[in-house]
């Protein structure tokens, strides 16, 4: 097991980095803005627009919101005001189907 643990480390670091590389938001566009937990989505969109940023949708869950942002000092604004952490928005607004439409 010992002669495994290096490539076993190196694969997990690895699947870590593109993970982040493809989840991480451009620096100004759509993004998904992610506030701590307990956050009301209230409080989430207001601090969106206190940064200077526009609200796209809500997400199902509350403290995480999706924004648009103009310029790329909205992150570092957002992230004073209580912002966590920023993710690609992609596939986050998808309309919520009926079961009677599925």
């Amino acid at each position: 097991m010992r002669q495994l643990a290096p490539a076993l480390i190196f694969s997990g670091v690895s699947a870590l980095l593109v993970a982040a590389f493809m989840l991480a938001p451009q620096s100004k566009g759509q993004m998904a803005v992610a506030f701590p937990p307990f956050t009301s989505e209230e409080t989430a969109w207001s601090i969106v627009r206190a940064a200077g940023g526009y609200v796209v949708a809500p997400t199902t869950l509350p403290n995480i919101v999706v924004a648009f942002a103009d310029d790329a000092d909205f992150q570092q604004r957002a992230r004073s005001l209580g912002a966590l952490f920023f993710l690609k928005a992609t596939g986050l607004c998808a309309p919520k189907l009926d079961r009677e439409t599925r």
